[in-house]
């Protein structure tokens, strides 16, 4: 499988190549998630994960809470079901999913229209107004946080 990349800033970026930078700033992965457990995942909350984001989860499974501050909350395949339950996103917010959170800040895939897009909002809103779209993609996400 290719690796998926975007065009950001007019460099064509990679999620493996941010992964390294990432792991150069003290970031440390969660441990790779499997394909049967991503697959899983994406079955029980109906939703298909864009490329680059299951890349992500394969290679590093999300991340560990005490990770540097721009990569704070990128929350480990294994809590990703929990928390979207525990914080109601899905049903609070039909075509949202959590991914992790800094704070009081979630952030999630929007899945509303076209190829999906990383949101944030507040962990307490209940508006549609408090969703504000952060980036394209979840590489290109990625690549806006790096320090």
């Amino acid at each position: 499988m290719a690796t998926p990349s975007i065009r950001y800033a007019g460099l064509v970026v990679s999620v493996e190549e941010i992964l390294l930078r990432m792991k150069a700033t003290g970031w440390k992965p969660g441990g790779p998630g499997t394909e049967e457990g991503i697959a899983r995942l994406e079955t029980e909350f109906d939703i298909t994960f864009p490329a680059d984001y299951r890349t992500f989860l394969r290679t590093a499974g999300g991340g560990e809470a005490t990770a540097p501050e721009a990569y704070t909350g990128l929350w480990p395949i294994k809590i990703i079901p929990i928390f979207n339950r525990r914080y109601r996103i899905p049903w609070n917010f039909p075509g949202l999913f959590g991914i992790g959170n800094d704070g009081f800040l979630v952030y999630a895939f929007d899945f509303r229209g076209g190829p999906p897009v990383v949101a944030s909002l507040g962990l307490s809103s209940s508006v549609w107004d408090d969703v504000v779209t952060d980036a394209d993609s979840f590489t290109e996400w990625l690549e806006r946080r790096l320090p």
